[in-house]
């Protein structure tokens, strides 16, 4: 099996994102690959699309 290097396995998929929790008020953040925001306070999981309609 070859061997290389994989980038992304070192680096966190989460980003912070600029949005509060429809739950509870607390940050999310944003695991983009799945277009999905976790609030770091009560781990609530929303779709992104939902977070901005509720944010605008």
């Amino acid at each position: 099996m070859a061997e290389f290097e994989n980038p992304y396995a070192e680096e966190s998929p989460f980003v912070q994102a600029h949005f509060d929790c429809l739950d509870c008020g607390g940050k999310l953040w944003e695991y983009a690959v799945q277009r999905r925001m976790v609030c770091e306070d009560c781990r609530a999981v929303f779709a992104t699309g939902d977070v901005f309609e509720a944010q605008t």
